[in-house]
Protein backbone atom coordinates (compact mmCIF):
# COMPACT_ATOMS: atom_id res chain seq x y z
CA UNK A 1 0.00 0.00 0.00
CA UNK A 2 2.74 2.20 0.84
CA UNK A 3 4.29 1.54 -2.10
CA UNK A 4 1.13 2.87 -4.80
CA UNK A 5 1.01 6.11 -2.25
CA UNK A 6 4.61 6.75 -3.40
CA UNK A 7 4.10 6.34 -6.64
CA UNK A 8 0.98 8.83 -6.27
CA UNK A 9 2.38 11.33 -4.90
CA UNK A 10 5.59 10.98 -7.38
CA UNK A 11 2.90 11.36 -10.00
CA UNK A 12 1.44 14.41 -8.43
CA UNK A 13 5.37 15.71 -8.07
CA UNK A 14 5.80 15.29 -11.44
CA UNK A 15 2.09 16.60 -12.89
CA UNK A 16 3.45 20.13 -11.05
CA UNK A 17 6.72 20.39 -11.78
CA UNK A 18 5.99 19.45 -15.74
CA UNK A 19 2.81 20.25 -16.85
CA UNK A 20 3.27 20.01 -20.29
CA UNK A 21 4.66 16.23 -20.07
CA UNK A 22 3.34 13.26 -19.66
CA UNK A 23 3.73 12.43 -15.85
CA UNK A 24 2.53 8.58 -16.41
CA UNK A 25 5.32 8.62 -19.01
CA UNK A 26 7.65 10.32 -17.15
CA UNK A 27 7.04 7.87 -14.23
CA UNK A 28 7.64 4.65 -16.72
CA UNK A 29 10.89 6.02 -17.87
CA UNK A 30 12.18 6.48 -14.01
CA UNK A 31 11.20 2.80 -13.51
CA UNK A 32 13.00 1.34 -16.38
CA UNK A 33 15.91 3.40 -15.77
CA UNK A 34 16.12 2.52 -12.24
CA UNK A 35 15.30 -1.54 -13.69
CA UNK A 36 18.23 -1.27 -16.05
CA UNK A 37 20.56 0.57 -13.41
CA UNK A 38 20.03 -2.67 -10.70
CA UNK A 39 20.84 -4.81 -14.00
CA UNK A 40 24.06 -2.92 -14.68
CA UNK A 41 24.66 -3.04 -10.98
CA UNK A 42 24.39 -6.87 -10.73
CA UNK A 43 26.97 -6.97 -13.70
CA UNK A 44 29.54 -4.15 -12.92
CA UNK A 45 29.80 -5.28 -9.21
CA UNK A 46 29.55 -8.84 -10.11
CA UNK A 47 33.53 -9.22 -7.98
CA UNK A 48 31.92 -7.48 -5.22
CA UNK A 49 29.36 -8.26 -2.45
CA UNK A 50 26.43 -6.65 -2.96
CA UNK A 51 22.92 -6.01 -0.47
CA UNK A 52 19.63 -5.64 -2.02
CA UNK A 53 19.08 -3.16 -5.32
CA UNK A 54 22.85 -1.69 -5.35
CA UNK A 55 22.61 0.61 -8.35
CA UNK A 56 25.36 1.73 -11.34
CA UNK A 57 25.38 4.42 -13.45
CA UNK A 58 28.19 4.13 -16.55
CA UNK A 59 30.99 2.14 -16.16
CA UNK A 60 32.66 1.81 -13.17
CA UNK A 61 36.30 0.74 -12.47
CA UNK A 62 36.11 -2.34 -9.96
CA UNK A 63 38.95 -3.75 -8.69
CA UNK A 64 38.19 -6.53 -6.09
CA UNK A 65 41.62 -8.74 -5.15
CA UNK A 66 40.55 -7.99 -1.97
CA UNK A 67 36.71 -7.68 -0.44
CA UNK A 68 34.03 -5.02 -1.43
CA UNK A 69 31.12 -5.05 1.03
CA UNK A 70 28.33 -2.79 -0.41
CA UNK A 71 25.29 -2.55 1.53
CA UNK A 72 21.21 -2.44 0.38
CA UNK A 73 20.87 0.94 -1.81
CA UNK A 74 24.17 1.50 -2.57
CA UNK A 75 24.59 3.89 -5.86
CA UNK A 76 27.56 4.53 -8.13
CA UNK A 77 27.27 6.95 -10.51
CA UNK A 78 30.40 6.74 -13.19
CA UNK A 79 28.46 8.23 -16.53
CA UNK A 80 31.11 11.41 -16.81
CA UNK A 81 34.28 10.57 -15.14
CA UNK A 82 34.88 6.89 -14.20
CA UNK A 83 34.68 5.93 -10.64
CA UNK A 84 37.19 3.56 -9.38
CA UNK A 85 36.37 1.03 -5.88
CA UNK A 86 39.92 -0.78 -5.51
CA UNK A 87 40.37 -3.22 -2.35
CA UNK A 88 43.98 -4.46 -2.87
CA UNK A 89 45.74 -7.29 -1.66
CA UNK A 90 43.93 -8.42 1.75
CA UNK A 91 42.55 -5.10 1.48
CA UNK A 92 38.80 -4.81 2.63
CA UNK A 93 36.33 -1.84 1.29
CA UNK A 94 32.70 -1.71 2.87
CA UNK A 95 29.82 0.45 1.94
CA UNK A 96 27.07 0.87 4.38
CA UNK A 97 23.32 1.54 3.25
CA UNK A 98 21.80 4.42 1.25
CA UNK A 99 24.86 5.60 0.16
CA UNK A 100 25.86 7.58 -2.78
CA UNK A 101 29.02 7.65 -5.00
CA UNK A 102 29.26 10.63 -7.57
CA UNK A 103 31.15 10.87 -10.83
CA UNK A 104 35.06 10.68 -10.74
CA UNK A 105 35.48 9.45 -7.24
CA UNK A 106 38.69 6.90 -6.06
CA UNK A 107 37.92 4.62 -3.28
CA UNK A 108 41.66 2.68 -2.42
CA UNK A 109 41.29 -0.32 0.35
CA UNK A 110 45.09 -1.61 1.17
CA UNK A 111 44.07 -2.07 4.78
CA UNK A 112 40.55 -0.94 5.57
CA UNK A 113 38.12 1.59 4.57
CA UNK A 114 34.85 1.71 6.43
CA UNK A 115 32.00 4.12 5.01
CA UNK A 116 29.06 4.44 7.21
CA UNK A 117 25.01 4.34 5.92
CA UNK A 118 23.55 7.23 3.80
CA UNK A 119 26.79 9.05 3.24
CA UNK A 120 26.91 11.59 0.49
CA UNK A 121 29.83 11.40 -1.62
CA UNK A 122 30.21 14.21 -4.05
CA UNK A 123 32.10 14.52 -7.36
CA UNK A 124 36.18 13.82 -7.68
CA UNK A 125 36.25 12.74 -4.10
CA UNK A 126 39.62 11.03 -3.35
CA UNK A 127 39.64 8.17 -0.04
CA UNK A 128 42.95 6.42 0.58
CA UNK A 129 43.90 4.19 3.51
CA UNK A 130 47.83 4.67 2.30
CA UNK A 131 50.72 6.61 0.60
CA UNK A 132 51.89 4.02 -2.30
CA UNK A 133 55.33 4.91 -1.11
CA UNK A 134 57.00 7.08 1.17
CA UNK A 135 58.87 11.00 0.23
CA UNK A 136 62.17 10.87 0.89
CA UNK A 137 62.73 7.04 0.31
CA UNK A 138 60.24 5.51 -2.40
CA UNK A 139 60.91 2.26 -1.99
CA UNK A 140 60.46 2.48 2.08
CA UNK A 141 57.64 0.24 3.33
CA UNK A 142 54.53 1.94 4.23
CA UNK A 143 51.88 1.23 6.30
CA UNK A 144 48.08 1.53 5.46
CA UNK A 145 46.19 2.62 8.19
CA UNK A 146 41.99 2.68 8.09
CA UNK A 147 39.92 5.06 7.38
CA UNK A 148 36.43 5.34 8.89
CA UNK A 149 33.75 7.57 7.53
CA UNK A 150 30.59 7.45 10.00
CA UNK A 151 27.09 7.74 9.38
CA UNK A 152 24.97 10.96 7.20
CA UNK A 153 28.63 12.49 6.55
CA UNK A 154 28.84 14.39 3.14
CA UNK A 155 32.25 14.58 1.12
CA UNK A 156 31.80 17.39 -0.80
CA UNK A 157 33.64 17.80 -4.01
CA UNK A 158 37.24 17.13 -4.94
CA UNK A 159 37.33 16.73 -0.91
CA UNK A 160 40.16 14.16 -0.03
CA UNK A 161 40.21 11.66 2.67
CA UNK A 162 44.20 10.04 4.02
CA UNK A 163 44.63 7.42 5.64
CA UNK A 164 43.90 6.86 9.98
CA UNK A 165 41.50 9.04 9.30
CA UNK A 166 38.37 9.10 11.18
CA UNK A 167 35.19 10.88 10.54
CA UNK A 168 32.88 11.44 12.77
CA UNK A 169 28.79 11.20 12.18
CA UNK A 170 26.86 13.72 10.68
CA UNK A 171 29.99 15.95 9.37
CA UNK A 172 30.57 17.48 6.90
CA UNK A 173 33.69 18.06 4.36
CA UNK A 174 33.86 20.98 2.41
CA UNK A 175 35.06 20.95 -0.98
CA UNK A 176 38.86 20.30 -2.21
CA UNK A 177 39.49 19.75 1.60
CA UNK A 178 42.18 17.75 2.77
CA UNK A 179 41.79 15.68 5.84
CA UNK A 180 44.87 14.56 7.54
CA UNK A 181 43.59 13.96 11.09
CA UNK A 182 40.35 13.14 12.59
CA UNK A 183 37.07 14.74 12.36
CA UNK A 184 34.68 15.15 15.20
CA UNK A 185 30.57 14.23 14.90
CA UNK A 186 28.64 16.90 13.60
CA UNK A 187 30.96 18.86 12.07
CA UNK A 188 32.12 21.05 9.49
CA UNK A 189 35.70 21.09 8.27
CA UNK A 190 37.13 23.24 5.56
CA UNK A 191 41.10 24.19 4.28
CA UNK A 192 44.33 22.19 3.64
CA UNK A 193 44.81 20.32 6.28
CA UNK A 194 40.92 20.47 7.31
CA UNK A 195 40.17 21.97 10.02
CA UNK A 196 36.56 22.19 12.26
CA UNK A 197 35.40 25.49 11.22
CA UNK A 198 31.85 25.35 13.07
CA UNK A 199 30.32 22.81 15.00
CA UNK A 200 25.88 21.26 14.40
CA UNK A 201 23.49 20.47 17.49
Amino acid sequence: MSALIQLKNEYIKLKEASPLRNPTLLICNRISAIFWRVILGKWFLRNCKTGRFCTVRGIPEIEANGEIILGDRVKVWSHIQTTQLSAGGKGKLMIGDNTFINVGTIISARFEVKIGKNVQIAPGVIIMDSDFHGVEDRDAKVIATPITIGDNVWLATRAIILKGVTIGEGSTIAAGAVVTKDIPPFSLAAGIPAKVIKSFK
